[in-house]
């Protein structure tokens, strides 16, 4: 992963981490009463005035702490200068030269500056640019006496080529009698200067990196020879000169982002055996397998699959025990997980239980509860739904079926995890897409409304290779369902240039002729200079297709509007709709037989599988077609050549899993609810080995991390499992 992109997700961290050393930890509020360097203000900082630090601040850098994880997208050297015949259109360089012309000039009511300079041996002969120019769209004060024709300068800056001339915009002026330094190339921050922001940064290294906390106490370091998180930063800010290499920083971890990988991985496995011993103890309500699991696998109208009922026997087998059931069912798209849950339910309710059915979405929710109410009427469960769409009054009638027992499965969106639902007896609950619902929210769930705990049942659609599932989904006992129902043929997936339009106009018409349906997924609502927009393609499709045949779909509509138009689209009133991802997880058209991703480039491969697996689903040939924006970058390329190449979920995602780590694996947006900024389990497995052997040696002398030596590592794992819960992402 190259250094920049790896250190872009970086800020998400930035007030957890500055307070106890990674996601999850104290923020200033909870740290020791007495303030420390990291609690000073910003504006203690060299260079930053009220108006520089009023605009760190709308950015969440509001002291000396956060400033330390704003941490660099990579670096420039600057000190070796470059020949002027060398430049390259787009290279970062420092070029020393002779000033042979400057002058200002007026531009737009103002003054801009240009200079241009040579190299200093006029004598030798080479190929490529002569000169560089420079130039400054807006004068800044004392250029022209900096750049006087004759006197040797030098400059720092991305180089462009503009009409055949090498051209620097804006350049750093850098002391020609001095050698360069290695300088950290932070995230632009509008209304601060480059170099006021790299003074303070470093200024904050200097004053308070030492007193940055660590999960790990100083002599568990000290004895498997692990620095500290201090330590590391400062690294990171201010390479060492004598061991800098500028591309192998680019293309591989250092040792220091290896130190704080490490230490998120501590607080990832703390956190996980603190889960883990918080449920020791809780008993949960025994249900017997028959007669209610043979009765709910003949209700279906068609016959479970040899994987799906091993899944059922699993499941099933595990509801038998006191000890509370705590499963991940995951399986490719299309596999049939929802008949296994549904089939859990079943048991669950002959206990005269409660299952709760938690759904990414509302659309997803009343997708789920009109797919299974014919089932569950054949086995007389009692069905309902409770999403934030319903009325005052439907509320109070769900709330009160609920807590008195009139309903036997409810199905519901986070709306479901409200301080004032309450049920009779809880025995179940099943999450729909672990990636949606956090940690927390599941277990302040699972607590309520009995005395004893409830099983839980978490799918997925996002396989992923066993040894990393049992650490990724903090230990709960793994099911696979590792084949589809007969009948299902894969979706023939292409590649298409955006430019190219009329192919996929034929090949949507083509779709409809058959009497299919066509998906149009866009990667945001609104259109804007870098990403395609439902608004720009919903008015491509209306006017291709006509206004009465095309909808559009998205999470500003009301719950009540974007179900009439599934509806719409189900029966056929609507032959293409346009929306975002709030169509990627289980919608189910049967008749749904071709599938347009706009931008594909922009989703990953285990996302873009979702969505392909929204077509086809009555057995019949469907289509799916990924446009592209160009320049395509060959990363881009492969990956979505890739989905080209197999319609295996397990394979993707592994490739997925490697190419992006697990925030995008597991649909987070760069939100840090993950906690793994820095690590990447797939590529870290010995990593990963050694964090959750110094969490087991912290945790073996010290169970409850009541410890002084323990408090940061304490205050970190109480705040993960606060903020555990994942942003609901409603396209």
């Amino acid at each position: 992963m190259r250094c920049e992109s790896k250190l872009r997700a970086a800020f998400a961290l930035t007030k957890s981490v500055t307070s106890a050393g990674i996601d999850g930890s104290l923020n200033p509020g909870e740290r020791a009463s007495v303030p420390t360097l990291l609690d000073h203000p910003i504006e203690t900082l060299p260079g930053i005035g009220p108006a520089t630090g009023a605009h760190l601040r709308k950015r969440g850098y509001e002291s000396v702490g956060d400033l330390l994880w704003l941490l660099p997208r990579g670096y420039d050297d600057q000190r070796r200068p470059a020949p002027i015949h060398t430049l390259q259109d787009g290279d970062y360089v420092v070029v020393e030269g002779v000033v042979r012309r400057a002058r200002s000039f007026p531009r737009g009511g103002r003054m801009g500056f240009e200079a241009r300079i040579e190299p200093m041996d006029e004598t030798s002969e080479h190929d490529g640019y002569r000169e560089l120019k420079l130039v400054w769209f807006q004068s800044i004060p004392g250029l022209a006496r900096r750049f006087v024709e004759g006197e040797t300068v030098r400059v720092a800056g991305r180089v462009h080529d503009y009409r055949g001339t090498a051209t620097i915009a804006h350049p750093e002026t850098l002391a020609a009698d001095t050698p360069g330094a290695i300088e950290p190339r932070y995230p632009e921050i509008p209304g601060v200067r480059r170099k006021t922001l790299r003074r303070a940064v470093r200024a904050a290294v200097d004053r308070a990196v030492a007193e940055v906390p660590d999960l790990i106490p100083p002599a568990l370091r000290a004895e498997v020879g692990v620095g500290a998180v201090g330590e590391a930063l400062a690294a990171i800010h201010v390479p060492d000169p004598a061991t800098f290499d500028e591309e192998s920083e680019a293309e591989q971890p250092t040792p220091a982002h290896g130190r704080l990988a490490l230490e998120e991985l501590v607080l990832w496995e703390l956190a996980l055996r603190s889960r883990r011993a918080s449920e020791r103890g809780g008993v949960a309500r025994p249900f017997e397998i028959e007669p209610a699991v043979q009765s709910a696998c003949g209700a279906f109208p068609f016959e479970l699959t040899e994987a799906q009922q091993r899944a059922v026997t699993e499941v099933s087998g595990a509801l038998t025990s006191e000890t509370p059931m705590r499963r991940l069912l995951q399986g490719d798209v299309g596999c049939g997980k929802t008949a296994v849950a549904m089939v859990a339910c079943a048991q669950v309710a002959a206990g005269a239980a409660q299952t709760v059915f938690l759904a990414p979405t509302e659309l997803l929710a009343d997708q789920h509860a009109d797919t299974l109410r014919p089932t569950a009427e054949e086995l007389g469960l009692r069905l309902g739904v409770f999403t934030g769409a319903l009325s005052k009054d439907q509320r109070r009638s769900m709330l009160d079926r609920m807590a008195t027992g009139a309903v036997d499965v409810i199905l519901g969106t986070h709306a479901l995890l409200s301080g004032e639902v309450r049920f009779a007896d809880l025995g179940l609950v099943i999450v729909d897409e672990q990636h949606r619902f956090g940690v927390a929210q599941r277990l302040r769930l699972g607590t309520r409304g009995s005395t004893r705990r409830p099983h839980l049942l978490v799918m997925t659609a996002t396989p992923i290779p066993r040894s990393l599932a049992l650490v990724l989904y903090a230990g709960l006992e793994l099911t696979t369902i590792d084949a589809k129902p007969p009948g299902r043929v894969p979706a023939t997936t292409k590649m298409i240039s955006r430019a190219q339009r009329a192919p996929v106009f034929r090949q949507i018409e083509r779709a409809l002729e058959a009497e299919g349906r066509a998906f149009v997924v866009c990667p945001a609502i609104s259109s804007s200079d870098e990403l395609v927009g439902v608004d720009r393609v919903f008015d491509e499709m209306t006017a291709q297709f006509g206004g009465g045949r095309v909808g559009q779909i998205h999470g500003r509509l009301p719950g009540e509007e974007r179900r009439a138009l599934m509806q719409a689209f189900r029966e056929g009133e609507l032959q293409v709709l346009v929306g975002t991802t709030v169509l990627e997880v289980g919608v189910d058209v049967p008749a749904a037989n071709i599938i347009v991703v706009e931008q594909a480039e922009r989703f990953g491969l285990a996302q873009l599988h979702q969505l392909r697996g929204r077509v086809g689903r009555a057995g019949q040939r469907s289509a799916c077609l990924l446009t592209f924006g160009e320049p395509l970058s060959t990363e881009a390329e492969a990956r979505l050549q890739v989905l080209c190449d197999t319609d295996d979920g397990f394979r993707l995602a592994e490739r997925d899993f490697e190419l992006r780590g697990p925030g995008h694996l597991f649909g987070y947006r760069q939100s840090g609810a993950s906690g793994l900024q820095f690590a990447n389990p797939a590529r870290d497995r010995a990593l990963l080995k050694r964090a959750g052997d110094l969490a087991d040696r912290i945790i073996g002398v010290d169970p409850d991390l009541s410890a002084p030596e323990h408090a940061p590592a304490r205050a970190a794992v109480e705040r993960w499992e606060r903020n555990a819960a994942v942003r609901e992402d409603a396209g």
